[in-house]
């Protein structure tokens, strides 16, 4: 059994980071020169920096989810700085699976906070075999969705 499944988080593919960058550096830049060649008005060119600095920023996005050993673990990432939450075995109440042609998508209720992640690619008994390699008394249900929804 492999210690853990990948899921499927919010990263953006490597061609719109590439683009989004190349946009971001593009506007920044036009931003620049129409600043300096303009006289200094910075009121014709404060969307230009604003939105070339958002693309910038934006292309350094990633999102990891994975289920591991340690339990549900959730990395945000921007340019390689960035937060790692953990929902540890011990701390889930039950699991809700929600299978798709495409995979499975999985709610973690807690007491004040609830988290989901998608698994493309896995099935629902895949995931039940994992639970049960580290949680045997952990409670996995299955709900019901449409695969329009995902």
């Amino acid at each position: 059994m492999e210690n853990v499944l990948r899921g499927s988080g919010a990263h953006l593919p490597r061609w719109m980071r590439w683009t989004g960058m190349g946009m971001g550096l593009f506007l920044l830049a036009d931003g620049m020169r129409r600043l300096f060649a303009g006289g200094g008005d910075l009121s014709g060119v404060f969307a230009y920096l604003l939105i070339g600095t958002a693309c910038i920023y934006i292309s350094g996005y990633e999102k990891r989810v994975s289920l591991s050993e340690k339990g549900f673990e959730r990395e945000t990432v921007f340019w390689g700085r960035g937060r790692k939450e953990r929902l540890a075995w011990e701390e889930m109440e039950e699991l809700i699976l929600l299978p798709s042609s495409r995979g499975v998508a999985v709610l973690f209720p807690v007491k004040e906070k609830g988290w989901r992640a998608f698994f493309p690619g896995v099935q629902e008994t895949e995931v039940r075999e994992f639970v049960l390699g580290f949680r045997k008394e952990l409670p996995v249900r299955t709900g019901s969705f449409s695969d329009d929804k995902l």
